[in-house]
């Protein structure tokens, strides 16, 4: 078990670790690149969508009707339909 500690610790003195300027760096270059990511991704959603806003308007490629429901209508209903099985 020892041998295998002191294995571990000669490797990890191997190791070059960055430096604090080095770590600085990169986290702005990660934070950068990140916000050039998500506006890349924001314009590429909003493109498809407009694209798809476009072709379901003029019914191209939606081609059937769906009826619209009311939520309130929907969930406002009678419990009591007139049936006396549940006695």
């Amino acid at each position: 078990m020892k041998e295998f500690f002191g294995n571990v610790k000669q490797e990890l003195d191997k190791i070059t670790w960055p430096t604090g300027k080095e770590m600085k760096l990169h986290t702005i270059q990660v934070f950068v690149f990140m916000v050039i990511l998500s506006l890349f991704f924001a314009g590429v959603d909003g493109i498809i969508s407009a694209g798809l806003a476009v072709a379901t308007r003029d019914g191209t490629v939606v081609e059937e009707d769906y009826d619209v429901y009311d939520l309130d209508d929907l969930l406002d209903y009678d419990d009591d339909n007139g049936d006396d099985d549940d006695e």
